[in-house]
């Protein structure tokens, strides 16, 4: 096992108090909102916890400092830095669960009496050969995997006899290299067949129930020893340079923290999580604006009427009836493959806010625009998966693409003829792209043309402020004409939009 070192990083040999106080800053710096109150509440929950119990004291912790449960990911990881297996990661009990990878009864780490381990060294000086280490640890893989229970023995082996290697530093892990050598992927079938045996169904046919259910659990098996690997990589890094260094790149963002170009397909699922939470915050904000706006504007002629009994003077103001309307929205949205991730998000969390509105209206767009707010049904929730597979259906059925590349100007002037009546005064247009058109005509006047219309106008930018107006993007000269916000992350987007939606 790879062993923390006496001595090594910041955190050996520090007080608890202390040691706790680093890991809540590197919680408040990966953006979870922790509150002087809550980090002393975790400091009292460690006088009564067993310290020894590392699931008993992973949840007492999570209990007080987590706010959201999506953030549970992230906290998860910074955790396994500060408060690691002691006598090494992936060290486990005594017993069945805790044999060290092996996958088969005896005492933890022996080789069976008719099988000559190939990870112990032949002679003091002499290394062991790599081939053979490697095709142990495969072997050790399946039978561990097919056991079931934790991953956490052979993950550790995986990490220490392949992952490890000499930097300008010192000794370092690297998962890539770890999962490169063992390629785990192509244990699926070794697994399968192993569950299948044990099982007493060796002789399902390819294809039976029996035969895609074991894969499917063989797959799974795999992708949870993949993740553990990858943690315990972090794990042994924390020991070596310490769990603030290690926390920077290990841990992953909060899914509302998320950059929308960079988010993968995992990323959007976990971003996913953030919409209803967010929906609901905002619906809470619109509903107290509005009982605030109760009060319409200032009735002239009613205000100096009250002002003769005051010799003239207007001290008590007389407003209007307010005339309360849900207002409408139109969203135009870019579809091509650099913003889509963003055009998909934004329209999870306009969908859950749909009660907020009389009428939404969504427009799609690559070079050329049509309405897709038929592929909406109301009735279902969406989600990132159904988005996507309606974006593609999107791209297929309507016009949104004459020729693949984004072209902002030809839309501008296709959406005022085609659909002359879908902005009006009543209404709130809602921009999403980036405003790169591959240096067409931008059609300024075009625009122009729609903020004049619209009661409210607004554009929302995935891209840095700093790239406006570089290279091909024409979202300096769009910014003089209609206000453009910077929404590069799922909590940026709910902010901008929870100022902007009209009341």
């Amino acid at each position: 096992m790879v062993t923390v070192e006496p001595g090594t990083g910041p955190a050996a040999g520090t007080p608890l108090d202390a040691h706790l106080h680093a890991f809540v800053r590197t919680l408040r710096e990966r953006g979870m909102a922790i509150g002087p109150g809550e980090a002393i509440t975790a400091a009292e929950v460690l006088t009564v916890l067993d310290l020894t119990d590392r699931g008993q004291l992973r949840e007492g912790l999570a209990a007080v400092l987590l706010r959201e449960q999506m953030h549970r990911k992230t906290f998860d990881v910074i955790f396994d830095l500060y408060f690691p297996v002691r006598g090494g990661f992936g060290a486990l009990p005594d017993g069945p669960a805790g044999s060290g990878g092996q996958g088969c009864s005896g005492a933890p780490g022996e080789a069976p009496p008719d099988q000559v381990d190939p990870l112990k060294m032949p002679a003091a000086d002499t290394p062991p050969d790599p081939d053979a280490v490697r095709e142990a640890l495969r072997q050790e893989a399946v039978a561990a995997l097919v056991a079931g229970g934790d991953h956490d023995g052979i993950a550790s082996q995986i990490v220490e006899q392949l992952g490890e290697y000499q930097s300008a530093t010192g000794t370092a892990f690297s998962s890539y290299q770890a999962l490169k050598a063992l390629n785990p992927q192509t244990l699926i079938a070794a697994i399968a067949n192993g569950l299948l045996a044990a099982a007493g169904e060796d002789g399902a046919a390819p294809g039976s129930f029996e035969y895609e259910s074991a894969r499917r659990v063989a797959r799974s098996r795999v992708a949870g020893l993949t993740e553990r690997v990858t943690e315990l990589t972090s794990v042994a890094m924390a020991a070596r340079r310490g769990p603030e260094a290690v926390a920077q790149y290990a841990a992953p963002q909060l899914p509302e923290n998320v950059a929308f170009f960079a988010a993968t397909r995992s990323e959007l699922h976990r971003m996913e999580q953030t919409v209803r939470p967010l929906a609901r915050q905002l619906s809470t904000r619109l509903l107290v604006r509005r009982r605030r706006a109760r009060r319409g504007p200032i009735d002239l002629r009613r205000t100096l009427r009250k002002s003769m009994s005051t010799g003239g003077v207007p001290i008590d103001l007389a407003h209007r009836r307010p005339r309360p309307t849900k207002p409408e929205l139109v969203l135009l949205c870019d579809l091509s493959g650099s913003v889509a991730g963003f055009s998909n998000f934004t329209l999870l969390l306009t969908h859950a806010l749909s009660a907020e509105f009389s009428k939404i209206r969504v427009f799609g767009f690559v070079d050329s625009v049509d309405e897709i707010t038929d592929y909406i049904d109301p009735t279902r929730t969406l989600t990132v998966d159904t988005v996507v597979d309606m974006f593609d259906r999107v791209i297929r059925e309507t016009n949104v693409a004459r020729f693949g590349g984004s072209d902002y100007g030809n839309v501008l002037r296709t959406f005022l003829r085609d659909f002359p009546d879908a902005v009006t005064h009543r209404g709130t247009l809602l921009i999403l792209g980036d405003a790169r058109s591959n240096h067409t005509d931008p059609a300024l006047a075009e625009l122009d043309e729609l903020v004049e219309r619209a009661r409210h106008a607004f554009w929302l930018n995935p891209e840095r402020r700093a790239a406006w107006g570089s290279g091909d993007s024409v979202a300096d000269k769009y910014g003089r004409l209609i206000d453009m916000y910077e929404c590069r992350t799922a909590g940026q987007l709910a902010d901008v939009i929870g100022r902007l939606l009209p009341v």
